[in-house]
């Protein structure tokens, strides 16, 4: 829905310069795009000014993966990376062009987010040069939900001696302004959640478990209760995370250590309490706002973990290759396939 109002807009905001082109990746979207497009983009891509590509294989939205995918899809020696509910500005392409001219070699991104978190929306926006993409091996794939993927994306370029030059000016900094739920939609861990629990551990402590539909569990301990959960969503930050696999039989769960020993068993009172076997009490996390704050903040909290990781270690990002998968350009019935590289 995003796209249907911020696509246009950026064609006819840079087509003054040439040449130029629009990559645009349907990936395994659920809702009209594809309809959209064969309606509405059709001389754009008659012209070459877009191309369109589609992947329908995708079970879950991963980002890193999707953009590395459409990054491997483009053919010009600039890659920018637009987020469809971003809008890039009049003569952005332009400035862009420029900027490398003066810059060479540099990459390009908004400044960090800001109070308010002024910039937020943007922080995809990254102009990178082919050649350094590549070099890099794209976007860490281990990055599976929302978050840190462009971070990590960044630093692993300054790593490598790039200059990063600041997009400053407003005008190329404009996006849709939406809620958190969005950010999260279709997910790797939201479209395998199947129930997120929450209990008391110690005093301003709690303890979230989330059972996945492959019998597989995380646990994570949370700053406050979430019982009594009034506050902002910057207080509810995950720390520490264990992971494990389940077994459920009847109204019994019992949750296993990765060394196959147990940690816990639950046994479902009522619909919504559990109790455990070392008298704690567990409940359901009902409430989709509260379930959607958490899921953002986890996601956060996994990226992060990466670019750390990434940042304190050199090791290979992508061994197995980055944004492989089949694509079908432009509406044909014959996929491309983007093999390891």
């Amino acid at each position: 829905m995003h796209l249907k109002k911020t696509l246009l807009q950026n064609i006819q905001d840079n087509a003054g310069y040439s040449p130029l082109e629009f990559v645009l990746l349907n990936y395994g979207s659920r809702d009209d795009l594809d309809q959209w497009a064969r309606q509405e983009l059709r001389p754009y891509i008659e012209s070459g000014v877009v191309v369109y590509y589609h992947n329908p294989d995708p079970a879950y939205f991963h980002m890193s993966h999707a953009k590395n995918m459409a990054f491997r899809l483009a053919s010009g020696d600039i890659l920018c990376s637009v987020d469809a509910d971003n809008y890039t500005g009049q003569g952005f392409a332009t400035y862009i062009h420029q900027t490398f001219l003066r810059e060479y070699p540099c990459f390009m991104s908004p400044a960090g987010i800001g109070p308010g978190k002024k910039w937020w929306d943007v922080q995809g926006r990254i102009c990178v040069l082919r050649d350094d993409f590549n070099a890099l091996r794209g976007y860490d794939e281990s990055v599976m939900d929302y978050g840190y993927e462009d971070q990590d994306f960044k630093g692993r370029l300054v790593a490598n001696g790039k200059k990063k030059v600041i997009i400053r000016d407003p005008a190329y900094l404009q996006a849709i302004r939406h809620d958190d739920t969005m950010r999260i939609a279709s997910g790797f861990t939201t479209t395998r959640m199947t129930d997120l629990l929450v209990g008391h551990y110690c005093e301003d402590t709690s303890e979230v478990i989330c059972l996945q539909n492959d019998h597989t569990f995380e646990r994570f301990y949370v700053d406050r209760d979430l019982l009594h959960y009034q506050s902002t969503d910057d207080e509810l930050k995950p720390k520490k995370r264990y992971t494990g696999t389940y077994r459920e039989t009847d109204n019994i769960i019992q949750l296993y250590r990765e060394n196959g020993h147990k940690y816990l068993q639950l046994t479902r009172e009522t619909n919504d309490a559990l109790s455990a076997d070392d008298q704690r009490t567990f409940y359901r996390i009902t409430s989709g706002a509260l379930r959607d704050t958490f899921l953002l903040q986890r996601a956060i909290y996994l990226g992060r973990k990466v670019f750390f990781r990434n940042r304190k270690k050199a090791h290979a990002i992508n061994p197995e290759g980055f944004g492989n998968g089949r694509a079908y350009r432009n509406f044909s019935d014959e996929a491309m396939l983007l093999g390891r590289v």
